[in-house]
């Protein structure tokens, strides 16, 4: 626990100092939510923009660090021989990866208080059921999963480019910010299976007094234990 700890500490600096981070993990879901919510591009459904665009936000602000923050950081450190470096320590893989996790968890908890403080001051009012926090946590945990999942494939500069191009994908296909009944009726169907589209519904759902579709948490709960699994076995420190 004391390496855990030790570790995710010195993360959590790098990331504060690293301007790429700070952008991808503040800045763009801030953008995002105060342009959508002033100016009237996307379809969101017939109550407040703010209303429908927070949770999304939220879902997004979550897939930045504990997906695409996380990817290419681990693919590029590990590029560039930094976690090779952890072979001849005492650390183990699994406290490896339990600091990237508590360090996208903290990260992530920065995220929600900036963005809801906006969205409260752009006139959100959300009506906050109990199934919100397990539903975020178990995002972060998924999210985290398919992070590792990808870099046990991918490296370097294929990190960055596959983190990015899923993150787009995700963004355009899951809901986060446009209403996703817009979408064709087999596409809309097919993005069900996403789990970014599954922790969007959960959030959705959790700050609007409900606990989300069952389908969205079973589907969650799936991609996290595929994830793990993989992330987990494909894991090697060079």
């Amino acid at each position: 626990m004391t390496r855990l700890l030790t570790l995710a500490k010195a993360d959590i600096r790098l990331s504060l100092r690293d301007a790429e981070q700070l952008l991808l993990a503040f800045i763009l879901p801030v953008l995002f939510l105060v342009l959508f919510s002033a100016v009237d591009l996307l379809p969101t459904g017939s109550g407040e923009p703010v209303d429908f665009l927070t949770p999304g936000i939220l879902a997004l602000a979550l897939i930045s660090t504990a997906f695409v923050r996380l990817a290419i950081s681990v693919g590029f450190d590990r590029s560039f021989g930094a976690i090779g470096r952890f072979a001849s320590t005492p650390l183990r893989p699994i406290e490896f990866v339990g600091a990237k996790l508590v360090t996208t968890v903290a990260i992530f908890v920065v995220q929600v208080v900036v963005v809801a403080a906006l969205a409260v001051a752009l006139g959100w009012s959300p009506a906050l059921h109990p199934a919100l926090a397990p539903g975020l946590l178990l995002g972060v945990v998924a999210f985290t999963a398919l992070a590792f999942a990808l870099v046990g494939f991918v490296d370097g500069l294929a990190s960055l480019a596959a983190a990015n191009t899923i993150y787009v994908v995700l963004l355009l296909l899951s809901g986060l910010v446009f209403d996703r009944s817009e979408l064709p009726g087999l596409l809309e169907r097919l993005t069900a299976w996403l789990p970014s589209t599954q922790l969007v519904e959960i959030v959705r759902a959790a700050t609007s007094d409900g606990a989300g579709p069952g389908w969205a948490w079973a589907g969650l709960c799936v991609w996290t234990i595929v994830g793990g699994a993989v992330g987990l076995r494909r894991f090697h420190w060079r």
